[in-house]
Formats: C-alpha cells, sequence, structure tokens
C-alpha cells in the first residue's frame, strides 16, 4: 500500500510538473516543434490507414490554395490586431505620460523611503525584490519588539509574533526575486494572494489594540509595502506580457512567409494527369505541407496558453485574493 502511495504521489508529482512547464516554463519554440511532429505523425499515419487521400484525385490542391491561404492571411490579420493592442498601451499624450512618470516616480521615492535605501533598483524585477527585503526587515523588527502590545497582553502579543515570522518567510521568497530570473518565473515567484491576506491580518492586528509607537510604525509600513508589492507586481506582469504579445506577432510574421509559400506551392505540385514528385513521396510531403502550415496557429495557441494562465492567476491588483490555485495544482 505505502510502495502504491508512493507511486501515485510521483506520478502525480511528475504529472504537475509537466503541466507546470506546459504552462509556464517550457520553451515556446520546443513546444511548437513537437506539435508539429506530432500533427506531421498524424497526419502520415492516417494517410497509410487510407482516411485522407492525398493523390491526385483527391482535394489537396483546393485545400492548399484557398482554405489554409486565406487561414494564414487571417492569422497575419490577427497578429496586426495585437500589435495595435500592445501599441496602444504605451502610446499617449505629454499630459498622461507625464502623470505615468510622476506616479511611477512617487511610489519609487516611497519604496526607498520605507526600506532605508536612498535608491531603488530601475530593473522592475530587483524593485520587486527589494519590497520584500523591506517586507523581511519590518518583519525582524517586529519579530524582535519585546513588547508587541502596551497592554502586554500574552494573546495579542503571540499574534504578533506569528505574524512576524510568516511575513517573514513571504518576505524571503518575495526578496529572491531577481532580474536574472526568466519574467515567468519571476511572475510565478510572487502570485498568490498572500499579500491581500496579510494586509487583512495587519489590519485586524491593528484594530482596537493599544500598540507601541515602534510596532505600529512597523505595522503601518508593512501595509503600506504590501500595497507597492501589489502595484509594482502587476506592473512587471503588464510589462512581461506586452514582451510575449510582441514576441507571438514577430513569430507569426516569421513563419507567416514560409507557410504562404508551402500553401502556394502544394496546389502546384499536382497535374492533371498526376504529380509533379514520385507517389510514393507523395503523403511524406502532404504530412510535411500539414505540419508546416499548421505552425503558426500551433505557435498562437501557446503563446496564450502561457498568457492566459498568467492573467488568470495575478488578476488582481487591490487587497483582494486572487485564485490560490495554479492550474497544475486543479
Amino acid at each position: 500500500m505505502a510502495g502504491s502511495e508512493g507511486s501515485s504521489g510521483g506520478s502525480d508529482a511528475g504529472t504537475s510538473g509537466l503541466r507546470h512547464w506546459v504552462f509556464l516554463d517550457g520553451n515556446r519554440w520546443l513546444i511548437t516543434a513537437v506539435v508539429c511532429v506530432a500533427v506531421f505523425a498524424v497526419t502520415r499515419g492516417l494517410v497509410a490507414l487510407g482516411v485522407l487521400a492525398v493523390g491526385p484525385s483527391g482535394n489537396v490542391p483546393t485545400v492548399f490554395g484557398s482554405g489554409i491561404t486565406s487561414g494564414v492571411f487571417t492569422l497575419v490579420t490577427l497578429t496586426l490586431t495585437v500589435n495595435q493592442l500592445v501599441s496602444s498601451q504605451v502610446f499617449g499624450k505629454p499630459d498622461s505620460l507625464r502623470q505615468r512618470y510622476e506616479k511611477g516616480a512617487r511610489l519609487r521615492d516611497r519604496v526607498a523611503e520605507l526600506s532605508g535605501r536612498s535608491t531603488v533598483p530601475v530593473d522592475t524585477a530587483d524593485f520587486v525584490a527589494v519590497v520584500g527585503e523591506a517586507l523581511d526587515d519590518r518583519a525582524d523588527s517586529l519579530r524582535g519588539s519585546r513588547q508587541g502590545t502596551a497592554s502586554a497582553d500574552a494573546g495579542g502579543a503571540g499574534d504578533l509574533a506569528t505574524l512576524a515570522s510568516d511575513l517573514g518567510d513571504f518576505a524571503d521568497r518575495i526578496a529572491r526575486v531577481s532580474g536574472e530570473m526568466k519574467p515567468v518565473e519571476a511572475i510565478s515567484a510572487t502570485a498568490g494572494s498572500d499579500y491581500a491576506r496579510f494586509r487583512r491580518r495587519v489590519r485586524a492586528e491593528t484594530a482596537g489594540a493599544e500598540l507601541s509607537d515602534p510596532v505600529a510604525d512597523d505595522l503601518d509600513a508593512v501595509e503600506e509595502l504590501l500595497g507597492h508589492l501589489s502595484v509594482a507586481r502587476q506592473y512587471f506582469k503588464t510589462l512581461a506580457l506586452h514582451q510575449e504579445l510582441a514576441k507571438l506577432s514577430r513569430e507569426i510574421i516569421y513563419l507567416s512567409v514560409p507557410c504562404l509559400l508551402v500553401a502556394v506551392s502544394v496546389p502546384l505540385l499536382y497535374r492533371s494527369n498526376g504529380a509533379a514528385v514520385p507517389e510514393p513521396a507523395l503523403p511524406w510531403v502532404i504530412s510535411a505541407a500539414v505540419a508546416v502550415v499548421l505552425a503558426p496557429l500551433v505557435v498562437l495557441v501557446v503563446r496564450l496558453l502561457r498568457v492566459s494562465t498568467v492573467m488568470r492567476y495575478t488578476v488582481s491588483t487591490g487587497p483582494f485574493a486572487p485564485p490560490e490555485d495554479w492550474p497544475w495544482n486543479e
């Protein structure tokens, strides 16, 4: 029984790791290549079984000459739409751009003040790490406080110590975020509802309690830093997703040219009395052509799979909790 349970646990862990790789960490080009190879293999198998007809009497020229060609042009149009979506987020009038800059500068200055630094990093991931370090410092200050409340209430002091310990663990995880990490890894490290739940616990700790001035100052700083962490995380997610969508547009453009060439060339292989390639090679050629023309669609799917996963589980910017479970834990 124990061995069976261990085997089941290992299988679940392996499945979870595979799903995590497919949804987030996996190289999008590698996943695209694997899917295209699978499409080639399935198509070749169906041709061998006689399910698909690729001979001169089949409908291959019509499918490639009209349907697939129009589909590629549709993907190119979609790419232009995605580019417009990304571009619309960075364009603006001078007044609105100045307001964005000033708000960002105030946020940086305030975090520098709360963290006791003269400056903070310009890299967004490193900025998130600075917020984590500031939270860790405040947690250490709360943990080292000998007098949790002015009334010396044992229960209140215990709750404060627990909060400080939990906050320190959370801050350590956030502080490990760095600009050297992949954007998706950094987003994954900061995802979840911990910041909102800690904010609620801080509010509960300060409500109606007689706190010493140092403890009250630390708790106020923690609450403010948690809000700044939420904003910084969402901003970092916005930058990362903009880059992801920009990569998607570029990759579809790269693949559209060879796909159009293949879609136009395949009908030209067929003649009224046969095909331009030997009949034994025709199934292999058509199977490869199907895999090539579907490559832009596969790229679109695997890129949007990552984008939609990140957006779903980092939806909250305020003091509300987004979903806790990632898809591989559901």
